[in-house]
């Protein structure tokens, strides 16, 4: 079995739990194993990225020495924001010996070598485990299920650190749905903001940002949006009933991780998958398209 290094980030192992369970189960199908790295901590994300330059560089790096230690060629990162600041972090080391050395002194776990390849979730069942692979397990497609796939800004931005895919139209995600059997409806805003953690400290934003989003979506056609970062979904998901009241429009778009629709499509049971996580319910769309479908076959 492949062996996959594996950084979860804060919110896998708490709001976004059913993104890291779905994701465990569907890698397992692909024959290959998650090694998690041993007492990671904290990658920083944007509150050490506002504060110290320092400080935004030691956190990840410290990840990045142990991710070393396991001897895996690639790391895998779910987070797009843990992404981003691993990728962004590797990428200046790299080029810059001196800063290396500089904040290796206050690191006592080891040396970096940079030595790991970083990838997020989805870049990594995109390019490593393929869209004919990932065809050959679909054993419940997705047909009649209509997909707006969101990828937000990270993902894919900025091209230099992120080094996959389009920055502004990605289509990666799109052609795994496809694979899956869904039916991807054109979606003009892939990439725009969610308003990441000004969910927090001003709502009023989120609303408006994700509620032009969940417009767009739902004017395309979709039955629900697709994510693969946890901040996105819980923006999507958790203040969708705040850009309804906003947009003075129903949308009821549930949003899923892309990971669940994977595991769906690869006939691991729906009880399994967490969606009574969801804000907005999901198991009536399954049972409304996805279970019709299946009885009309």
């Amino acid at each position: 079995m492949n062996k996959l290094t594996y950084f979860p980030g804060c919110s896998a192992h708490g709001s976004s739990g059913e993104f890291e369970n779905s994701l465990k189960l569907i890698i397992k199908a692909f024959d290959t194993e998650l090694e998690e790295i041993p007492d990671w901590n904290c990658c920083g994300a944007t509150s050490a990225h506002v504060m110290t330059e320092d400080l935004a560089v030691a956190l990840p790096m410290r990840n990045l020495i142990l991710a070393e230690k396991l001897h895996n060629k690639v790391m895998t990162v779910p987070c797009a924001s843990c992404f981003s600041r691993m990728k962004a972090t590797k990428i200046e080391l790299d080029k810059n010996p001196e800063l290396k050395q500089k904040i290796n002194q206050v690191i006592p776990d080891g040396q970096y070598q940079g030595t790991v390849e970083i990838k997020s979730g989805l870049q990594y069942f995109f390019e490593d485990v393929g869209i004919e692979k990932i065809k050959e397990k679909v054993v419940r497609p997705l047909t009649g299920l209509k997909v707006a796939c969101y990828y937000g800004c990270l993902l894919t931005r900025p091209k230099g650190v992120a080094q996959f895919d389009s920055p502004e139209y990605p289509t990666s995600m799109d052609k795994i749905m496809e694979a899956l059997g869904a039916t991807v409806v054109p979606f003009d805003f892939k990439t725009e903001c969610c308003g990441a953690s000004f969910s927090i400290s001003d709502t009023e934003i989120v609303y408006s940002l994700t509620g032009k989003i969940l417009e767009n979506a739902h004017d395309a056609g979709a039955d629900l949006v697709a994510v693969a970062c946890p901040l996105c979904q819980s923006n999507l998901d958790m203040r969708q009933h705040g850009s309804e009241k906003a947009y003075k429009e129903k949308f009821n778009l549930p949003v899923l991780y892309f990971t669940q629709l994977i595991a769906l499509a690869l006939g691991i049971p729906e009880k399994d998958l967490q969606f009574g996580k969801h804000i907005i319910a999901v198991e009536p769309l399954l049972h409304n398209k996805l279970k019709a479908e299946e009885v009309k076959a």
